[in-house]
């Protein structure tokens, strides 16, 4: 999954490039540039290669890498239907968002106890795990309701 998403954001970044640049490779046609290509290892080595710097066989292992993206970014865009494209850029925006929010252990396991007293409440039979056991998901649901409690503040909704 983790190299799914650093490929993919890969292809994120290099869609942003411009063309005009140097051409490092291409794949079925398309360019990568040099620009594109010093993006990517500025992002994998951070900062410390180039790509005239890289030897022969870096220079293979990293096109490698990118054209993956290239060829997803290409058929995403002819196969997938406008309603799945606005999932797909909706899921992505929302993960992006998602990485620069830090719920702490102690905001999560307030959440924790204030859902263990509401099933009392409710006298639910449901047996709530552990915290231990459910603190990652449990923070990234704080995470969600955070970014979408912002989103609805500056909502303006009107009925008609």
């Amino acid at each position: 999954m983790k190299k799914i998403l650093i490929i993919v954001s890969l292809g994120l970044l290099l869609l942003t490039s411009t063309a005009s640049a140097k051409t490092a490779a291409t794949v079925n046609g398309m360019k990568i540039t040099v620009k594109e290509a010093n993006k990517a290892l500025g992002v994998l080595t951070k900062g410390k290669m180039t790509w005239s710097k890289l030897p022969k066989e870096g220079k293979k292992q990293l096109i490698d890498m990118i054209a993956p993206s290239k060829l997803i970014a290409v058929a995403a865009k002819k196969q997938l239907s406008s309603k799945e494209k606005k999932a797909a850029l909706s899921a992505y925006w929302m993960q992006k968002k998602l990485a620069k929010i830090k719920i702490s252990d102690s905001e999560a396991e307030k959440a924790y106890d204030k859902m263990k007293k509401a099933a009392k409440k409710i006298k639910s039979k449901t047996k709530i795990p552990p915290f231990d056991k459910i603190k990652n998901t449990l923070k990234m649901q704080l995470a969600q309701e955070k970014v979408v409690s912002k989103l609805m503040k500056k909502a303006k909704i009107k009925l008609k």
